[in-house]
């Protein structure tokens, strides 16, 4: 199953935000000295749906028949017990920094709390990627860190992310197969 392009849609979904008004909640993300700021989104759970709902039209031309398909109410269900999305992107330009040195420095530092990790990845194409959820999945804190080419420059880009609250994902992994995401 393509759970990646699930996770993307709910991330496309809500990603614009960043730019709504109102007062945010504080971000706990850590974020990597030296490094600048690309893209950052803090969404408290009156954000989401209103802004998935925003951003459905915006995806249409990639995504038209899929998004077709997509019922309002299964992503409501999906993230009802949701109330906070932090996401944050940064570039590094040291070329002194190390994929290593980025890894070691998310790794410790870590969100407040107790955090399991539960899936670890490092491959050429991907870069890394850690996911580590607190008990019964209630809360997710995750990064990826790769080396991209930004105007003709290597940069290291980093991706962080955390989810305060609770995914139905049963709801989620349903919703993905009605929209025909679990097709190899």
């Amino acid at each position: 199953m393509k759970i990646k392009t699930a996770l993307v849609i709910l991330a496309a979904l809500t990603g614009t935000s960043c730019f709504a008004q109102g007062e945010k909640l504080p971000m706990d993300l850590p974020v990597y000295p030296g490094s600048e700021t690309a893209m950052e989104v803090n969404m408290s759970n009156e954000d989401i749906l209103p802004m998935a709902k925003a951003m459905l039209p915006m995806l249409s031309g990639k995504l038209s028949s899929t998004l077709d398909k997509i019922d309002m109410n299964d992503i409501a269900d999906i993230i009802k017990d949701v109330k906070q999305i932090e996401f944050v992107q940064l570039d590094i330009a040291d070329q002194k920094v190390t994929e290593k040195d980025i890894i070691g420095f998310y790794t410790k530092n870590i969100p407040g709390g107790e955090w399991t990790r539960v899936f670890w990845q490092n491959a050429p194409k991907v870069g890394t990627v850690a996911l580590y959820t607190q008990k019964d999945i209630q809360n997710i804190y995750g990064f990826r860190t790769r080396t991209i080419v930004v105007d003709d420059k290597s940069v290291k880009r980093v991706e962080v992310a955390k989810i305060t609250g609770r995914i139905d994902y049963v709801k989620l992994l349903l919703t993905a197969s009605k929209l025909g995401l679990g097709k190899a």
